[in-house]
């Protein structure tokens, strides 16, 4: 299995780290989780064919960890894709993003290629070939739950571990804590965010210094001279974050 660090940054995309957007290849599966804003470019950088992604995993809806997925099936369909693609949203994001697609112009009867928009529920995916996904739920969104109602809408967001006999891969995507992932971390190569949790939470993880850890999703602060940096150097004594960086590839 091998994962392909297309988008390692926050919100806020920098000349560095586009949004979050990670293209997995797994026993003949080859597939994205998340498409940020920017995946259209980061996909170009690495030249990914666009052609030979089968399936999209959007962990929740976000911009920076779905907004990009318009621009790349638009992009497929300009050049030509013939070959069917399959779109995982969270289960109560599928009307709505049938809606998206349709007020983006995207209309499975004018594009080259059929796109299924199918619900991601928590518990056990199949795929072809014996891998196996697993989606867990996660409380990222549970802040925006007395604005959400309003609007009829329950916040649902997700991590998600892939696995491939006694291998597997874990990334978190966005938390409510880091908590969320301990359980998940003794997998062979764990991706876990480090823009939302506290810096303590953080630092607890580096400290143990387990080389299948890495951190994603990295803000501003984080990197060299950024004052998250700075403080956990100070505070907590951690020196530097296994950081993953866009364009890296990890071999599990």
């Amino acid at each position: 299995m091998k994962i392909t660090v297309l988008g390692s940054g926050s919100a806020f995309s920098s000349s560095s780290r586009f949004n979050s957007c990670y293209f997995v290849k797994a026993a003949g599966n080859k597939f994205l989780i998340d498409c940020g804003s920017d995946a259209l470019r980061a996909l170009q950088n690495v030249n990914v064919d666009l052609f030979s992604i089968q399936k999209v995993f959007i962990t929740h809806m976000h911009a920076d960890h779905c907004g990009g997925l318009p621009a790349v099936l638009t992009a497929m369909h300009v050049l030509g894709r013939k070959a069917p693609i399959e779109v995982y949203v969270p289960f109560n994001q599928v009307e709505f993003t049938k809606v998206w697609f349709a007020n983006q112009f995207i209309y499975n009867e004018r594009m080259t290629f059929e796109i299924s928009l199918l619900p991601i529920h928590s518990g056990d995916m199949r795929l072809g070939n014996n891998i196996e996904l697993e989606f867990i739920q996660t409380k990222h969104l549970e802040k925006y739950l007395e604005y959400a109602r309003k609007f009829g809408v329950s916040p649902v967001s997700f991590s998600v571990s892939v696995r491939e006999g006694d291998k597997s891969f874990f990334f978190s995507s966005d938390l409510g804590s880091l908590k969320e992932a301990k359980a998940h971390v003794r997998d062979s190569v764990a991706l876990v965010e480090a823009t939302h949790p506290l810096l303590d939470e953080i630092a607890a993880f580096a400290a143990e210094s387990r080389k299948n850890l890495f951190f994603t999703h990295i803000p501003q602060e984080l990197e060299n001279g950024g004052e998250w940096a700075e403080e956990l150097r100070t505070k907590f004594g951690i020196q530097e974050l296994n950081m993953v960086h866009d364009g890296q590839v990890l071999t599990v």
